[in-house]
């Protein structure tokens, strides 16, 4: 989980679980007659990846796609989309995977991975849609969460190494992300783009682009 990050008291999240439990269990569910719902959501910046089940005594049954069959967009997308934002840790980063459990008579909870916790098909194949991102989501991923060069995991460098893709990186000093040469301040919620970028001449720092290179490259 990512940086053993447990929002579980937190009386957003808190509420946010109990909507989805009435949602799921309430008198015109989608999940009445059943014990829990599980969903998991991948979250990729610019796009998420859903997929659960509903689970009675041993047997899980899929969980659909239709309105009827889901949480609505409301409760569950925009709901996540915040808590992103108060999961953020300014050099951290946030969770990149959420997977929340539900249930009709006791406490939901949601847990962090800080990873892309993707689902194969009974060939070992992929699903439609669900292949694992690549180096350009993960860079507007870290440019709205930046990572120091040390919280960047190892998964995330082998993608940007594999690409030859410089990431945005978290500078704790001035406490902004620097990309691409170009600086935005960062808040306790991520960057702040409602700022101008100030343009970053690397001929004056040259040691950060050195220790970045050095990560990627390895020279």
């Amino acid at each position: 989980m990512v940086n053993a990050l447990d929002l579980n008291a937190d009386p957003f999240v808190i509420a946010g679980l109990e909507r989805l439990s009435k949602e799921a269990f309430g008198a015109s569910g989608f999940a009445v007659g059943t014990d829990e719902v599980v969903h998991v959501l991948v979250h990729r910046r610019t796009n998420t990846l859903g997929y659960g089940h509903k689970v009675a005594g041993n047997k899980n049954i899929h969980k659909g796609r239709s309105f009827e069959d889901d949480f609505s967009h409301e409760a569950l997308n925009r709901w996540l989309d915040a808590c992103r934002d108060l999961a953020y840790r300014p050099g951290l980063g946030t969770w990149t995977t959420a997977e929340i459990h539900v249930f009709p008579d006791k406490p939901g909870r949601i847990d962090f991975f800080d990873e892309e916790r993707l689902e194969r098909d009974s060939d070992g194949e992929w699903y439609a849609g669900g292949r694992p991102a690549d180096a350009a989501i993960w860079a507007q991923q870290l440019l709205a969460y930046p990572r120091t060069l040390d919280n960047i995991p190892d998964w995330m460098w082998r993608i940007f190494q594999g690409e030859g893709v410089t990431p945005p990186v978290y500078n704790a000093e001035l406490r902004c992300v620097d990309w691409n040469n170009k600086r935005r301040p960062v808040t306790d919620r991520g960057t702040d783009f409602s700022v101008e970028p100030t343009i970053i001449d690397p001929s004056l720092e040259p040691g950060l682009f050195a220790k970045i290179g050095k990560k990627l490259f390895g020279s």
